[in-house]
């Protein structure tokens, strides 16, 4: 199942395009000053190991979206494409069918964030690029963000997006929980910049973005410019806290799964007082028209029954929701973005 899932993706063009997407952002970032990920980095290398972890940091959480297309389209596709009922009747087992289908689609779900390292070393070679501010370009902060910020974050955010499609088998609840969890956490990001106790701050934040921020608030530039992430105290202990949430929430995914189709309720046709219904009664003749009249009035008919049907919707509602309450305040002075919180010595994003 696992590289089943693994083959089929990367046949597809989406993992690519998504990979050029995120390498295009941080190309940006680091190219350009007009282009910032997390807010301006002062006198820090703009390809500096401290930057490079901020980027994956935040780049998993905007790519969440991302991850639910190839989380969502790999749990669902058996029953969407009607061949679950020819899969389960197999001797497959639930934990090979399962966890290989979870473990090769979070595979291909982390493989677009590499554009973030692409991004970066691309863009640090480009000639307008002034190289006081780039410095050298190593390996190893790379491959720890990947590890360290980028992959548990994918983790966490596949195993809800998971757990979601394979109980509700539907890919409307996929992306609303995607939703979701993207108006949540930037409203609770918010939030926990005004906690007291920024350490149980660190500990409460899924993507570690205000761990890394707690645990390199008092570095230096140099320290900046060159030294690697530490892989404890704060940033160990919410590393491992949320890959656990990522495994109790697959597990109970796990355990509400079945190999069966759900029942679908059929409406029962009972005539009033049991009597058999009349015969269908002949339609009236009319006059049939193609003119240019009949065709405006065919268009607005199918206009206005699809658009009242879309805002009668519920998942449009819900959306409308979230989306109202994730857009800043226009007015007053404490205006804030739902992004994560960007590090104590980055200059403000506020406008």
């Amino acid at each position: 199942m696992f590289l089943f899932e693994v083959r089929y993706w990367l046949r597809q063009p989406m993992v690519y395009i998504f990979l050029f997407v995120n390498a295009l952002l941080t190309f940006g970032a680091t190219a350009s000053d007009s282009v910032n990920i997390g807010g301006g980095v002062g006198n820090v290398f703009k390809n500096a190991p401290y930057v490079v972890y901020t980027f994956y940091g935040i780049m998993s959480f905007i790519a969440l979206l991302m991850v639910t297309a190839f989380v969502n389209g790999t749990a669902i596709r058996d029953f969407t494409s009607n061949t679950a009922q020819i899969i389960f009747s197999t001797p497959v087992s639930k934990s090979g069918y399962l966890i290989g289908k979870f473990l090769g689609s979070t595979f291909v779900a982390s493989l677009p964030l590499i554009g973030v390292s692409l991004g970066v070393i691309v863009g640090s070679w480009m000639p307008w690029v002034d190289p006081l501010r780039m410095g050298p370009n190593t390996l190893s902060p790379h491959i720890q963000g990947f590890l360290v910020m980028g992959l548990p974050n994918v983790l966490f955010s596949a195993a809800i997006i998971f757990a979601v499609a394979v109980i509700q088998r539907s890919t409307m609840a996929s992306f609303i929980t995607a939703i979701v969890l993207f108006v949540g956490y930037s409203i609770a990001s918010s939030s926990m910049e005004d906690m007291d106790n920024q350490t149980l701050a660190a500990m409460l934040d899924p993507f570690g973005t205000t761990a890394v921020s707690e645990a390199t608030q008092y570095w230096t530039v140099d320290e900046k410019n060159l030294a690697a992430l530490p892989v404890s105290g704060l940033v160990l202990w919410n590393r491992l806290l949320w890959i656990g949430v990522s495994a109790l929430v697959f597990l109970f995914g796990y355990s509400r799964f079945s190999f069966t189709d759900r029942v679908r309720k059929a409406k029962a046709r009972i005539a009033e007082n049991g009597a058999v219904p009349n015969a269908a009664t002949p339609l009236p003749k009319v006059a049939l028209h193609f003119d240019r009249s009949a065709l405006r009035r065919q268009w607005y008919t199918l206009y206005r029954t699809e658009l009242v049907g879309i805002l009668k919707s519920t998942p449009f509602i819900i959306i409308m929701a979230l989306g109202r309450n994730a857009i800043p305040s226009s007015t007053g002075s404490s205006t804030r973005y739902p992004w994560p919180r960007a590090p104590a010595c980055w200059p403000s994003s506020r406008p």
